[in-house]
């Protein structure tokens, strides 16, 4: 119907063309190449900073409340975190079927209800999906003629960075080798001491007055003393006297005297302890610091003062005692001598009166204790450590260094915006901000307890680019824009500021965009040198320009139509969909082969130009678009694969699905059309050569149709030794891809190296790298741990490396080279000689082999992780072994006595707060604006080194008890101390801690054969109680990948095998031509082989592609043979006739095919080399599978068919003749 209407209306079919070639200029002009094609995929990651925090404090405090409130995400597959010094990262892993966006809103939705419990020096958690995005697109060194790395690095600062980041398309950049200051605001206690010593000044008159009295006292006493003896000794020598009365009764009245004394005495220095109480209660002199609470001085004023009352009660009866003692004494003088027996009631007394002076002054010198006691503890209370704190100084910075709009108001019909407060602007203002005031010091300024100062990173930083100090900048672009426009945005940018600037120099490391500009023409190239392949096939067949010419035409048009649907279904112009039209296009001229060549046949036997052109395509209609069909259908079930693999190969099936509806389209429109107006003129008779080549087929055909067992054991033979040796090889997921850039690293051999020797290390090796063949530029920068760290490595250097485009050397070559010349040096140099896509998947799957340790003891895990460790050393083909403790750190544990110290009012987690707050010696308090420059402003409490075991088992902690009362015990008291290790990191996947044993495989061992060998191993390895393991790694991202794939193939052969029913109206027809599909397997399988490569998922990919690509010579083949039959030949006649008839197309189309990814298989450029696999697997499927095709079809269709031939003829369902009544 198609052709018959293009025949007759060509220039409709024209103006068509047209109009396709139109749009697809537009379309192309419109799409903008890229490296990959659009990603989702389903992975959010949420970081969060905790600056100075453990690994462990960063699991408890935000990775565990994170994983258990995320846990309930919707369509969450699974959840991993990684808990590392000053941050944390939760990985979660979404149903591949789920919104991305959704899943996005979702998270964070869960990460706001955690977060508002969080501390404030905890930062805000960064929620982002992992795609190709993330990655950097481009990194440059910056230098600048004869100018320092401070220099350079205020150069870039000041000048540079606020001109590029203005770049269209970039999102961020990131620096390496930058200085950087910040404002330091450190503690000294050398000044805080100063303040103690004048406060202790101001104190200690008080004291001495004080003191001065109770001397005062005890002299009183100590002559109160001295007149008793006297009195006694008076006694004795008047006791016959008549004056004995009289002597007695004054020496009670001095007694007396002396008491009230005493007492008065005894009563200021309670007055002198009560109001130095009283001050330092005032003064708030106390705490842990002081070593006494407020309630403890509450009781002890509460105690002088109940003193104080009894002793002014004595005091009062003392006074009332002397005034009696007093009239008695006058009595005495008035009367006579008393009588002899009042005087030994007179000795009774002086002896109480001795007794209660002896009283008297235990009590003085008890007092004097106390005054001491006090005056020492004032001393030691009047040290303002105890206020001068980390927290309190970073607490005052961000207070005072704060603006904030507050509101609105509205006067006299003006809108007044109200703000509070102004932000530090210099040093001076950060110096003299107001802490406190102390009674006899005055007004305590920050400047009085610390220094302030500026300082830098200069001695902690290293970048250089061909032996010159450099800043390293690396590019990251927004998602919406394409990467080969932010890259072109960026060179051009470059450009324009080297000019601008004297003595700049850009030097590109990495640039994604020139990668990506040199992958489209090599798989360009590679598509021009398959057209041109075909049209030399053409010719050689048809020996007619005419009909080359017009086939020739469906490869143009046939990938313009493409391009259009490309642009229409928002496909971009990337290596995976352009490595599609690679690959379609020598299949782009298969259908138009088969119709040109039977309208070509027809003309030769005599048929009319329009009646052959109608007539050829009709006859091969149904093949052609059944073989079409069967193409296309292989890759429709890609919807049922997941993960990666479906990203990143929808493209390229929808590439080739609309190249090849493309083609049908325009076999079956413009190509009659065409002929039927250019084969005017009778063509040439067939060729004597090609008719020679026919006869020897029919002979080896008539001889394989006798010798039908032998050649069928020999292809199933071939078949399983195909199977066998790719088994041995192994798989891997996608191959190496060459690139012009190389990166690597510098690993000092000593561990303990400093930065100096790191540095110098590094210039040694760019240097020589720099002289090593086929390199044109390198340079370097010191290693930093993640994205969200700045933090460098003192002994790794990451290296740059640009290959020389002239050179002959491969990227692989050139970094053998390098690693050979600086083996003599105290370092490791390892250089990637390739891009690898497996470098991304790696990064969610993990490469090599790894082995995953669950329990909930680490100890026991670190245990676990050692035996295994072992275990995959001795594992064959395993290179290096990394049992997670390499990087491990001596620990020193306490363990609580949980008893004990609940007896002291404490819990673990109290213990654990305050050691913890105790070894904080830094922390970021805020920032300040400097000349237009922002700095952070760090806020440092002594020396980390100053802190030691001694010091720590003597750390003092505060509880409460049962009563509410503060008490005060020493950490050694309550705890001991294990020297162990600990790791960098805790990590956790679905909320169980686990560590990773991994090991790498060495070049002459595949990774899924490596660990199928150590899962053996595995097998019979006893690990402590508690510990599980599971395998993971490359191999698991391999296996799930092919296992999505041969579900993919499964389903693809049932639909081949669907649409030949179809066609054939046969169960048995589309059987026999099914067969072809292990013969293509065979020699694809047989390809890679003979090259060396190991199957992945990109030759699985191929040979997908050629269960659709075979079948349709089987069914060109079939179908002639039963149309042949249907005319009533014989079965072995027609056999023969349709194989002899049939071998120029199958031969034609095969050809095409095979020579139009002859150069993607053994092109050595980037681009060609990832795809390679698919050229090798589809040529090597053609070629062995169209030989026999052509031999083993006729065989098998002889054995499943029956010598008579049963068709429904029209004949048979005509109706005309039924009469009804």
């Amino acid at each position: 119907m198609m052709s018959k209407f293009s025949v007759k209306k060509p220039m409709t079919v024209f103006v068509v063309v047209i109009i396709i070639i139109a749009l697809g200029i537009v379309s192309l002009v419109k799409m903008t190449p890229d490296l990959l094609p659009s990603m989702d995929l389903p992975y959010v990651v949420v970081m969060t900073t905790y600056p100075g925090a453990t690994p462990e404090e960063v699991e408890q405090t935000v990775s565990k409340p994170l994983e258990q409130n995320l846990a309930t995400v919707e369509n969450l597959k699974s959840i991993q975190s990684v808990s590392n010094s000053n941050y944390s990262m939760v990985v979660l892993e979404f149903e591949n079927d789920a919104d991305m966006n959704t899943a996005i809103v979702n998270t964070m939705q869960g990460v706001d209800l955690v977060e508002g419990s969080w501390e404030e020096e905890i930062g805000s958690p960064y929620i982002m999906k992992i795609n190709p995005n993330m990655m950097p697109i481009v990194i440059a060194a910056v230098d600048k003629k004869e100018a320092t790395t401070e220099e350079v690095s205020t150069f870039v600062e000041d000048e540079l960075m606020s001109q590029l980041e203005g770049i269209t398309g970039v999102a961020s950049i990131s620096t390496g080798g930058l200085i950087e200051s910040k404002v330091n605001v450190s503690i000294n206690e050398d000044k805080i001491e100063k303040l103690n010593k004048k406060l202790l000044d101001k104190a200690s008159p008080s004291l001495a007055e004080a003191k001065g009295k109770l001397h005062s006292g005890l002299s009183q006493i100590k002559k109160a003393e001295a007149k008793l003896a006297e009195s006694r000794k008076t006694l004795d020598q008047t006791k016959d006297d008549t004056y004995d009365k009289l002597a007695q009764t004054s020496a009670q009245l001095d007694v007396a005297v002396a008491r009230a004394s005493a007492l008065e005495t005894q009563i200021k220095t309670l007055e002198g302890r009560k109001a130095a109480i009283t001050a330092q209660i005032s003064q708030e002199i106390y705490g842990s610091q002081a070593g006494i609470t407020l309630p403890e001085l509450q009781e002890q004023l509460k105690d002088v003062e109940s003193q104080l009352a009894m002793l002014q009660m004595d005091s009062t009866q003392a006074t009332a005692q002397v005034e009696q003692l007093q009239s008695a004494y006058q009595q005495a003088e008035r009367g006579t001598y008393t009588a002899q027996e009042s005087l030994d009631d007179a000795y009774a007394k002086l002896d109480t009166a001795q007794s209660q002076l002896k009283s008297q002054k235990a009590q003085l010198n008890s007092a004097m204790a106390q005054l001491n006691s006090a005056g020492n503890q004032s001393l030691e209370d009047a040290g303002l450590g105890s206020m001068i704190t980390l927290d309190m100084v970073s607490g005052v910075l961000q207070g005072q260094n704060f603006s904030m709009p507050a509101g609105y108001i509205q006067e006299d019909g003006v809108r007044y915006l109200v703000s509070v407060g102004d932000e530090l602007t210099d040093l001076a203002e950060i110096k003299d901000l107001y802490l406190f005031h102390i009674d006899g010091l005055g007004d305590v300024k920050l400047s009085d307890v610390a220094d302030v100062f500026m300082s830098d990173n200069s001695d902690a930083v290293y970048a250089s680019i061909d032996g010159n100090p450099a800043v390293l900048l690396t590019f990251s672009k927004q998602s919406n824009y394409p990467t080969a426009t932010v890259s072109d945005n960026i060179a051009e940018q470059f450009t324009q500021l080297s000019d601008k600037y004297e003595g700049l120099t850009f030097t590109t490391l990495m640039d994604q965009g020139e990668y990506i500009y040199l992958i489209i023409h090599s798989i360009l190239e590679s598509l021009a040198y398959g057209a041109l392949f075909a049209v030399i096939i053409l010719l050689l067949f048809l020996r007619d320009i005419k009909p080359t010419f017009i086939t020739l035409l469906s490869i143009p048009i046939s990938i313009t139509f493409a391009i259009v649907l490309m642009y229409f279904s928002g496909i971009t112009i990337n290596m995976i969909s352009l490595s599609g039209l690679a690959v379609a296009v020598g299949m782009l001229v298969d259908n138009s082969i088969v119709v040109i060549e039977n309208i070509f046949r027809l003309r030769r036997a005599g048929v009319p130009p329009k009646k052959a052109a109608v007539a050829g395509a009709k006859e091969v209609g149904a093949a052609i678009t059944s073989s079409t069909l069967t193409t296309v259908c292989v890759f429709a079930p890609i919807v049922f694969v997941q993960g990666i693999t479906r990203q990143l190969f929808t493209d390229m099936a929808l590439t080739v699905t609309y190249s090849l509806f493309a083609s049908l389209i325009i076999a079956m429109t413009l190509v009659p059309s065409m002929a039927s107006m250019m084969f005017i003129k009778e063509p040439k008779p067939e060729g004597r050569g090609f008719e020679g080549f026919k006869r020897a087929y029919r002979r080896l055909l008539a001889w394989n149709l006798r010798h039908k067992a032998l050649v069928l054991i020999l292809v199933v033979v071939l078949f399983g030794y195909s199977i066998y040796g790719t088994l041995q090889k192994g798989f891997i997921f996608i191959p190496d891809m060459a690139t012009p850039q190389l990166s690597g690293t510098m690993k000092m051999n000593d561990e303990e190296a400093s930065l100096e020797e790191t540095k110098k290390m590094a210039d040694q090796v760019l240097a020589r790298i720099e002289k090593t063949e086929g390199v044109e530029t390198a340079g370097g920068m010191l290693s930093t741990g993640n994205m969200l760290s700045s933090e460098t490595s003192d002994t790794e250097v990451s290296l740059y490396v640009i290959v020389d485009q002239k050179a002959d050397l491969s990227g692989g070559e050139i970094a053998d080279q390098i690693e050979e010349s600086c083996k003599d040096l105290a370092c490791t140099v390892e250089i990637l000689s390739s891009s690898s896509m497996t470098s991304y998947t790696s990064a969610l799957g993990g490469s090599g082999v790894i082995i995953r340790l669950f329990g909930s003891d680490q100890q026991q895990l670190q245990k676990a992780a050692k035996t295994a460790g072992k275990a995959l050393e001795k594992v064959e083909g395993i290179a290096e072994v990394d049992n997670g403790l390499v990087d491990a750190e001596p620990e020193l544990h306490f363990v609580v006595d949980k008893d004990q110290a609940m007896k002291n009012g404490l819990t673990v987690a109290q213990v654990y707060a305050q050691l913890s707050k105790a070894l904080t010696y830094e922390k970021n308090s805020s920032s300040i604006t400097l000349d237009g420059d922002a700095y952070d402003i760090v806020v440092s409490n002594g020396d980390e080194s100053s802190a030691t075991l001694k010091s720590l088992k003597n750390l003092e902690l505060e509880g409460t008890d049962a009563d509410g009362k503060t008490t005060t015990v020493k950490l050694k008291d309550i705890a001991k101390v294990q020297k162990t290790q600990t790791l960098p990191s805790v990590s956790r996947m679905d909320q169980r801690t686990y560590l990773s044993v991994s090991g790498t495989v060495d070049e002459d061992h595949n990774v899924t054969l490596v660990t199928q060998e150590a899962e053996k191993a595995f097998a019979d390895l006893k690990l402590p109680a508690g510990v599980t393991y599971e395998f993971s790694g490359e191999n698991e991202t391999i296996m799930d990948a092919m296992q999505d794939l041969l579900t993919m193939m499964g389903l693809g052969i049932l639909l081949v095998y669907l649409i030949m029913v179809a066609q054939f109206q046969s169960l048995k027809s589309p059987f026999i031509v099914m067969f072809t599909i292990p013969l293509a397997f065979t020699g694809g399988l047989l390809a890679l082989l003979l090259f060396g490569k190991e199957l992945s998922i990109i030759a699985m990919i191929g040979l997908i592609l050629l269960v659709g690509v075979i079948v349709n010579n089987g069914i060109v083949l079939v179908d002639y043979t039963n149309q042949l039959r249907a005319r009533g030949m014989e079965k072995r006649d027609a056999i023969i006739m349709a194989g002899s008839t049939r071998m120029r197309p199958v031969l034609m189309t095969s050809l095409t095919t095979i020579l139009g990814l002859i150069v993607m298989a053994v092109g050595k450029t980037a681009g060609t080399d990832m795809m390679q696999p698919i050229a090798l697997v589809c040529i090597g499927g053609l070629v062995y599978a169209t030989a026999l095709t052509l031999l083993v079809v006729p065989i098998l269709y002889d054995l499943f068919n029956g010598a008579s031939y049963k068709m429904v003829k029209n004949e048979d369902i005509d109706i005309s003749d039924i009469v009804t009544e």
